[in-house]
């Protein structure tokens, strides 16, 4: 094995800890748990499956203070669950959800105190949904990354006073850090063949930590070009790369909601290879009205899976490359993995599943900032009940018109006009959804006996309309676990994961992935939804990150990100997308909200200012793609539209090539080929729609 397939292999798990990340240490150590650590699904049993179980809407994530309890259990696991399952889970609810300390064993080693830290998203965003609809109010493992601002790397980056960088804890994002519970990552990368070094004699698993547990000790740098063996000798302003070839490559990385990762856990492998060769075959939408993209056929949609092997996370796993699920690139085939390499990676705790004891480069031999505790500071039994813990927790029921609809005698059938209930069926046909077949998989008792012959994933075969659904896809049928604890919750149902757990390429923008620094925030003066001159900050438009971008051996380029699922996406709210750039701040609602620009037929990027769910919703589908092209009407930069060039064509050291070409390239362009995601199509029928229509499918996604 290479040295780089080891150091690979070994990162894995810690670096996407917050992306699944778990945290945690026992009060004392107890005798190991027997358990299948690799788990294989088997193909669904047609004759056994049913709907999956999901947990009342009016309750789901709504938990007490933290560390929580037994009784919070209510609110994020399965109703059916035994008391058995439940307290199997406790231990691992209690250490996720408990601050922890350097005399428990915590180390230089963090990224946040607690798992909980990459979480704390619920106490600091808007809870309304834009109709008065409540969104959780608490914070647990179903909460997403909290951000009230983007980040700022010239504050977190490197600090020449100690030497370390610093966290993104500060609301002042344009002279300050910013606040952000996303994490950075980071290292060095030679677009001509790949290579990417971890940098890691300045961080352990190019992460870098800024919350050591130790008070002596400093938090990581991103390490300035002079120190940079790759960059020191200089980078070259017309290529962006040192002479070795390297350019430097960073990224931010935020903690989604843990909502039925157990379900994605039991979706059987051959299921997405069968899932990945279905994407590339023709479809049918009536939206399509012109071949803007002659290059693809159908949706221009080309997904496709990741493969990794898990015995380089903890001892015991399956040294066989397999499909993977887990993580923001699908880079892991098993949960276990990533929980193993969190506990390590990110708070320092050794277990017998991965004993390593870590040391920060930056803080090697640094007085008073060594880990005293023996090892094991953890036993087998803490990750083994995180993992119980995250099986067991189950989606939410979905709102009322869209179960109003479900249950309707003919779920494609009228209703009254006007209605909640009449836009969610519109929505829902929109984003390409066959509600019949949906209706069969997600109401018990609905399937008629031998099946409805329906599409098995309720994705409409007369007509995908937008075509979300070739990503998203509504309905996985998982496979069959191995018997372990709550595994009968998860085996052999029909999942509304929203997502087909492939890889796609994302929009990319030149001129901000080849730069050698990161975007600075910049704020950009738009008009709000009451014709008042906001200053906002301004979203990037590109979906391209070079940090980690194997995720292995090369199966994943830095514009490829698994596709998100959707389960619970209306009851949890933003921040949205891998890196949590569209947020809702109460902190910065009246002064520095997030803007961004959307699209419909009759305004080009009609400036947005992200105050609601229904804004942020918008926002995050836009980003999807590239901005739509300059047309005739909308030639200016004023308020009224146009492509969003940043004053100056210019944001820091990155210069955007002659403004429009580079971020609103034409359909038919050179660059629009190179650099339009794999969404480009649906996006481009979204922007057909009408604003009714398009509010249509936003109502939708808030019933999930």
């Amino acid at each position: 094995m290479s040295l780089r397939r080891f150091h690979y292999l070994a990162a894995l798990g810690a670096v996407m800890a917050c992306t699944i990340g778990l945290l945690a240490v026992a009060s004392s150590p107890t005798a190991p748990v027997s358990s299948p650590l690799s788990p294989i699904s088997k193909p669904p049993d047609p004759a056994q499956l049913r709907p999956v179980e999901r947990v009342p809407r009016e309750i789901f994530g709504e938990v007490g203070n933290f560390p929580l309890t037994n009784d919070d259990l209510e609110a994020l696991v399965y109703p059916s669950a035994t008391q058995a399952e439940r307290n199997a889970a406790l231990e691992g609810l209690k250490f996720f959800t408990t601050a922890h300390t350097a005399a428990e064993g915590a180390g230089p080693i963090a990224n946040q105190p607690f798992c909980l830290g990459c979480h704390m998203n619920s106490a600091d965003t808007f809870r309304v949904d834009g109709n008065g609809n409540e969104l959780v109010t608490h914070v647990s493992q179903v909460s997403r990354a909290g951000r009230s601002t983007p980040t700022n790397f010239d504050f977190v980056g490197f600090n020449p006073a100690t030497g370390g960088g610093r966290a993104a804890d500060h609301l002042n994002a344009i002279t300050n850090t910013g606040k952000a519970a996303a994490f950075t990552v980071f290292g060095d990368i030679n677009p001509s063949t790949q290579a990417f070094d971890g940098l890691s004699q300045f961080s352990q698993n190019s992460t870098q930590h800024t919350r050591p547990s130790l008070s002596a000790c400093l938090p990581d740098p991103l390490p300035p070009f002079s120190q940079d063996p790759n960059l020191q000798t200089g980078v070259d302003p017309n290529t962006h790369l040192s002479a070795s070839g390297f350019r430097r490559a960073s990224g931010e990385r935020s903690g989604p909601p843990y909502i039925g990762r157990g379900l994605i856990e039991a979706v059987a492998d051959q299921d997405i290879l069968l899932l990945e060769a279905a994407e590339k075959l023709p479809n049918r939408s009536s939206l399509n009205r012109k071949n803007e993209f002659p290059e693809c056929t159908g949706d221009c949609i080309a997904g496709r899976h990741n493969e990794n092997t898990s015995n380089g996370a903890f001892t015991g796993g399956d040294p066989g490359s397999r499909v993977g699920k887990f993580g923001v690139r699908a880079g892991g085939p098993t949960m276990l993995q990533f929980i193993v390499g969190g506990v390590q990676g990110e708070l320092s705790f050794t277990n017998p599943l991965n004993d390593a004891e870590l040391v920060s480069p930056v803080n090697n031999n640094r007085p008073g900032c060594i880990n005293t505790v023996p090892s094991p500071q953890v036993p087998e039994s803490t990750p083994l009940s995180l993992r119980t813990l995250l099986r067991l927790t189950a989606p939410p029921e979905f709102g009322a018109p869209l179960l109003r609809v479900l249950n309707s005698p003919d779920p494609n059938g009228p209703q009254p006009a006007g209605s909640m209930e009449d836009r969610v069926q519109r929505g829902a046909r929109l984003f390409g959804i066959d509600l019949v077949a949906f209706a069969d998989r997600m109401v018990p008792g609905r399937m008629p006996a031998g099946g409805d012959g329906r599409d098995e994933h309720a994705i409409s075969r007369i007509d995908r309309k937008v075509g979300c659904a070739g990503c998203h896809t509504p309905v996985v049928a998982t496979g069959r676990l191995p018997t372990d604890t709550g595994t009968s919750h998860i085996s052999n149902v029909w999942a509304p994961l929203f997502s087909d757990l492939l890889i796609h390429e994302g929009p990319a923008i030149d001129a901000e992935r080849v730069v050698p620094t990161a975007r600075l925030p910049l704020l950009m003066t738009r008009t709000d939804a009451e014709s008042r001159l906001v200053s906002t900050f301004d979203l990037p438009r590109g979906l391209t990150d070079d940090a980690l971008p194997h995720q292995n051996s090369g199966v994943a380029n830095g514009r490829e990100f698994r596709t998100a699922p959707l389960m619970g996406l209306g009851r949890i709210g933003p921040p949205f997308l891998h890196d949590g750039r569209v947020y809702l701040s109460n902190k910065t609602a009246l002064e520095h909200p997030a803007g961004t620009v959307y699209t419909n037929r009759d305004v080009t990027n009609r400036p947005l200012v992200v105050k609601t769910l229904d804004d942020a919703l918008l926002a995050a589908i836009e980003l999807h793609d590239l901005p739509a092209p300059f047309t005739a009407s909308n030639q200016s930069r004023e308020f009224g539209g146009g492509c969003p060039v940043p004053p100056g064509d210019k944001v820091g050291q990155i210069v955007y090539r002659n403004g429009a070409e580079d971020i609103c390239p034409p359909y038919d362009s050179k660059v629009s080929k190179e650099n339009r995601g794999d969404s480009r199509e649906v996006i481009r029928r979204f922007r057909s729609l009408s604003p009714e229509d398009q509010q249509a499918m936003i109502d939708f996604l808030k019933q999930l």
